[in-house]
């Protein structure tokens, strides 16, 4: 699997570089709600135009199913511009073409790709059109690199091996990720959030790499549910019952320690109920656990106080709740204070770590979501497959 970048070696003098980017940021009427990605991406931006290459900018933003103007990536100019960057805004891709062997210095952004004919279809006549735009491929949308999209796995096979290439953040991404795969020991999986399936299958591929499972809300309710245990209104994914039961076992036979939490935070009635800390073995019909309690973040910090590997994935509590954020955020601090080297993965859980301070005192604050899962799961990435190395 590539994990250098050769952009470095490329002579980029007057070339033109399609850069292949996950911008997919958190927009509300055109008002950039979390910048992080944005952030990541300007390493591989600043070293093309270093090496005086043209920057043809594209991602995809939301889900969108035709032209909407509270997605486009016309929202993301006035970021590069306050940055000190210059940037045009070009949708049309024909005129793109025009304006790309132009003004060398100048970024350009091309529309969201999931506003495009053919982005998400494996089209060959969009693959050849966004050919024409640039004499290199270089991906750094780490955060799709588990998607088959057009821009991530036909456009490159357009390009000869000379001219095509990771970017330096998703080198980094690699990178960090790999470390969870040759992990130092103690390593300590800290487990929770509301999408459960990919998560389970990627703990039972790390079950030979970790010590110990710190299970939180909403994962560790579909696990209690296996043993009939009460959790109220909590939420479960009753279709993932035995596989629980399945990863358990293993766990057990591979001496892997799963730790419960001994107390939650609950909404009663639904999200937005009122709050309330309970033992776990006092759950009414109307509570729903959302984060763990006081008594778990002791027990839970005096693991990672021991850890020497941290993964923590799957956000217990709510971002726009944040007073449901206070426990994780004693257990942030305590993973920042630790020696362990640490990966934050999934995008409410950076997102709470950066909203509480710590964007700079944990290792690695991945800017991907699945992507981490298929990598640790050791499934294929496909927008690495057609990349030199793989």
């Amino acid at each position: 699997m590539t994990l250098k970048s050769k952009l470095p070696e490329f002579n980029l003098d007057q070339k033109r570089v399609f850069l292949r980017a996950d911008l997919n940021v958190p927009l509300s009427n055109g008002t950039i709600l979390d910048d992080f990605k944005l952030k990541s991406i300007l390493p591989t931006i600043n070293l093309i135009l270093q090496k005086h290459g043209k920057v043809i900018l594209a991602t995809h933003i939301g889900r969108p199913t035709g032209y909407d103007a509270q997605l486009s990536t016309k929202n993301l100019i006035n970021w590069f511009v306050n940055h000190g960057y210059k940037i045009e805004f070009e949708p049309d891709i024909d005129k793109a073409y025009e304006k790309s062997l132009k003004n060398s210095d100048t970024i350009l952004l091309l529309e969201n790709l999931r506003f495009l004919d053919g982005k998400q279809q494996n089209d060959q006549k969009f693959a050849d059109q966004l050919k024409n735009l640039a004499d290199y491929y270089v991906n750094d949308a780490f955060g799709t690199l588990h998607r088959d999209d057009t821009s991530l796995t036909l456009l490159p096979q357009l390009f000869d091996q000379q001219h095509k290439t990771i970017g330096l953040l998703v080198e980094k991404e690699l990178h960090a990720l790999q470390k969870l795969k040759t992990p130092e020991h103690p390593f300590l999986l800290i487990l929770g959030g509301a999408k459960i399936k990919d998560k389970l299958e990627m703990v039972m591929h790390l079950l030979n790499k970790v010590n110990t499972i710190a299970l939180c809300p909403a994962t560790v309710f579909t696990f209690l549910k296996a043993h009939h245990i009460n959790i109220g209104k909590s939420l479960v994914q009753d279709d993932l019952l035995q596989f629980t039961l399945d990863l358990e076992q293993e766990a057990q036979d591979k001496n892997v320690k799963i730790i419960y939490p001994q107390d939650y935070l609950v909404a009663k009635k639904n999200l937005q109920g009122n709050l309330e800390v309970i033992d776990a073995d006092k759950f009414s019909s109307e509570d729903m656990g959302i984060s763990i309690g006081p008594k778990t973040v002791d027990v839970f910090i005096e693991e990672i106080k021991k850890a020497k590997t941290i993964f923590f994935n799957g956000l217990p509590g709510f971002i726009e709740r944040k007073e449901t954020l206070e426990n994780i955020n004693k257990i942030f601090d305590a993973i920042s204070r630790s020696n362990a080297y640490c990966v934050i993965g999934g995008g409410d859980s950076v997102a709470a770590a950066i909203i509480l301070g710590y964007e700079n005192k944990i290792t690695h604050l991945s800017t991907g979501g699945g992507a981490v899962l298929y990598f640790l799961s050791n499934q294929e990435l496909p927008g690495l497959k057609y990349l030199p190395g793989n």
